[in-house]
């Protein structure tokens, strides 16, 4: 099976996480599943990506994989392997079906499940931004190591 090494593509075109999830209309954190390994870029993207940069391009970003690394693909923006968002979207859909009898008990639960969630949406947002540091730190190192190399000093 067939896989494009995104990471590479992305730093190529001078491309952060954030812009080029931003193109693909899915979350950095979710880009950076899919760069890591854990996730695999549903075929829409593979697509969309495709139409953005061209499939001759692409092609040279294509590598094989083997079967039992493969991670089922997710279908929607939503980052999936954030498994904290998953227990407390869990969490929050049985909060809203026992919400249906008036509880003061479910409604609590309701409203700190919310407040969990929330938090928790604002911190993978910082985690984003510390990716988009750390990609622009990256591309800085390079860029002086270039420097370096061209005025031919040691490092």
């Amino acid at each position: 099976m067939s896989r494009i090494d995104i990471a590479r593509l992305r730093k190529n075109e001078g491309l952060s996480q954030r812009k080029l999830a931003e193109m693909l209309e899915i979350r950095p954190s979710f880009l950076s599943a899919i760069e890591n390994g854990r996730s695999r870029l549903p075929e829409d993207k593979v697509e969309k990506i495709k139409a953005l940069f061209g499939t001759e391009i692409i092609e040279e970003y294509i590598y094989e994989e083997y079967e039992e690394n493969v991670v089922p693909p997710h279908t929607h923006i939503h980052d999936e392997t954030d498994s904290l968002s998953q227990l407390l979207d869990k969490f929050h859909t049985l909060a809203h079906q026992r919400h249906n009898q008036p509880n003061d008990k479910v409604m609590e639960l309701v409203t700190r499940l919310d407040k969990l969630s929330e938090r928790n949406d604002r911190l993978s947002g910082k985690i984003d931004d510390l990716r988009d540091l750390v990609d622009q730190l990256r591309q800085e190192n390079l860029r002086l190591k270039e420097l370096l190399i061209k005025n031919q000093i040691k490092y």
